[in-house]
């Protein structure tokens, strides 16, 4: 089919100037069952074991059920402790800066740390740093 402007309409099996052939798309698509016949193998393996093992496991799951719920609380309770530390820490190292500052120190890693803390929270320089 020619187009007003003379060019060809392109084919749509045609790909980088060649066009495909029968026996390669018969090829293409062994190849393709080839690769994608192991997949969905080993996917139906996976789904088969999880959910065997989901049936065996649930009824221990409702046995042991207030220790596992003890475990989490106990879990739990130490990652708010991580990040209460974790806040004291950054806390404690603004107020080193700020006391650095009352006393005129203006250099050093704990002043960039803080600075880029102030940055993200997005405060400008004025509001937390007096020149004397």
């Amino acid at each position: 089919m020619e187009f007003p402007e003379g060019r060809r309409r392109r084919e749509i099996a045609r790909t980088d100037g060649e066009k495909t052939t029968g026996p390669s798309v018969v090829f293409a698509t062994v190849a393709s069952l080839a690769v994608a016949g192991p997949l969905l193998g080993l996917m139906s393996f996976s789904l088969v074991a999880t959910v065997t093992l989901f049936i065996i496991v649930s009824p221990l799951i409702l046995i042991f059920s207030p220790v596992l719920i003890a475990t989490v609380a106990i879990l739990v309770a130490a990652m708010a402790g991580v990040v209460v530390a974790a806040v004291m820490w950054l806390v404690g190292i603004a107020a080193l800066v700020c006391c650095g500052r009352e006393i005129g120190v203006r250099t050093g890693v704990a002043e960039r740390m803080v600075e880029s803390v102030v940055r993200g929270l997005g405060y400008g320089k004025s509001l937390y740093l007096r020149d004397k």
